[in-house]
């Protein structure tokens, strides 16, 4: 193979290789501009430079990783989120566009200028509760989860964006002792065991099951959660979550006959999918 390459030329032949096992070609846009911290027109702008030897080892390595079903936000440590760009690993999700989704609606339903108290409910990358303390420096955030390797990533992003907020190694509510919050919010695990057959293989094979599965109907964790939620919201405080898009009847009625107290509005997200529950007293 050429080792004298120009950014075009071993982009073109990297996308005929992803093409080939029928994986995203775009996804070599990605794993350049990520290498570079370029955008888009930055790329194009080097299309007819020549790669050094030592970068077209690196890409070709990293094209390779993607090749073999890896996510190319894992080939190269990086994810885009709400304008920012996060650390991963296989030790967390990888941040998707429902989730930016659920931010929204977080940030449009509640004050801008109130000392709210927030929990960022399985952190994981921490993209949630970094986003909330970075676009609402008035709110007070805490970040939670089950797994200290997620908690390890969530504290680099923190570092990395200058946010505040505790980070706490907890499973639910375990660690957080009798702490009332004004808001909870979570992107928690709600594949249902079931259906791992119907997970990408990039999913299935890469991303932590930890955070991917909960129980045999994808509700074991929001079971649980609506069972310890109450004396952790503070009066008029919510919910809110994300959920699997063919969810809304078994999560409202979940709802209704463990939190028949409260209040459950379902929200639909770009694509008309239902992806978001809210819950407040």
């Amino acid at each position: 193979m050429n080792s004298e390459l120009t950014y075009f030329q071993a982009q073109r032949g990297a996308k005929r290789m992803l093409e080939e096992r029928r994986i995203d070609p775009d996804a070599v846009n990605f794993v350049l501009e990520m290498m570079h911290d370029w955008t888009p027109a930055d790329r194009l702008s080097h299309n007819r430079e020549i790669m050094s030897k030592d970068e077209l080892k690196r890409f070709r390595m990293a094209i390779d990783r993607v090749a073999s079903y890896e996510p190319p936000q894992y080939v190269v440590g990086r994810a885009p989120f709400y304008g920012r760009t996060f650390i991963v690993s296989r030790s967390v999700l990888i941040p998707e566009s429902e989730t930016e989704e659920l931010v929204d609606w977080v940030l449009h339903d509640n004050p801008a200028d109130q000392q709210l108290s927030v929990l960022d409910l399985g952190t994981g990358s921490g993209v949630i509760g970094i986003t909330l303390a970075n676009e609402r420096p008035n709110w007070q955030l805490t970040m939670s989860d089950i797994s200290p390797d997620a908690l390890r990533v969530a504290k680099a992003n923190q570092v990395l964006h200058g946010a505040s907020g505790r980070l706490v190694v907890s499973d639910l509510f375990d660690g957080l002792g009798n702490q009332k919050f004004d808001l909870i919010v979570t992107n928690p695990p709600y594949v249902a065991t079931t259906a791992v057959d119907e997970l990408d293989e990039a999913v299935r094979d890469y991303e932590p099951s930890l955070a991917l599965f909960a129980g045999s109907d994808g509700l074991g964790f929001y079971r649980r959660l609506f069972d310890e939620l109450s004396p952790h919201l503070k009066p008029g405080g919510k919910l809110y979550g994300e959920t699997g898009y063919d969810q809304e009847k078994a999560i409202t009625k979940l709802a209704k006959d463990k939190l028949p107290q409260k209040r459950l509005t379902t929200k639909h997200d770009i694509a008309d999918r239902m992806r978001m529950i809210r819950i407040c007293g």
